[in-house]
């Protein structure tokens, strides 16, 4: 889930956001012509601070002009982001301020603070409940004391 992608992605290779936020101005335009009142909502995704979601941002504004500019039509467009990394949560005031919208993805915040799945919080206190009730693995899960004093000598 982490790693060179996401907005970081689109910030590495702006052309990858200009031509995504191109195709869905386009396709929303082309959707108006017939008739159907459209209102895209574009998530920059895997935001962390809001510097990356102004930068983010601007291009996709700077897409929405040109494309619908060159169309000669305009369509009302929100731009947002899922609130799903730790510092886009701690930092949330400050994207809230430039963001049309923002959701909060609880899984994804879920796994990143936790560095594990949703799901293996519940199996791994499975596995630690089946493995204190053995009589062979009993010793791993006990909270015996040890003094110093009761060291065995070899």
């Amino acid at each position: 889930m982490l790693g060179h992608r996401g907005c970081r992605l689109g910030i590495s290779y702006p052309e990858i956001t200009e031509m995504q936020s191109r195709a869905i101005f386009a396709a929303a335009a082309a959707v108006k012509r017939r008739g159907v009142d459209v209102r895209p909502e574009i998530m920059i995704p895997l935001v962390s601070t809001v510097k990356e979601f102004e930068h983010q941002r601007a291009i996709v504004d700077e897409q929405a002009r040109k494309t619908l500019g060159d169309l000669i039509t305009e369509i009302p467009y929100l731009v947002g982001t899922m609130i799903e990394l730790p510092r886009a949560a701690l930092t949330a005031d400050l994207i809230a301020a430039k963001a049309d919208f923002f959701s909060f993805g609880t899984n994804d915040l879920t796994q990143t603070a936790s560095a594990s799945h949703v799901t293996t919080p519940a199996a791994f206190c499975r596995a630690m409940s089946r493995a204190a009730s053995s009589p062979r693995t009993r010793s791993v899960c006990s909270t015996r004391r040890v003094s110093a004093s009761s060291s065995r000598s070899p």
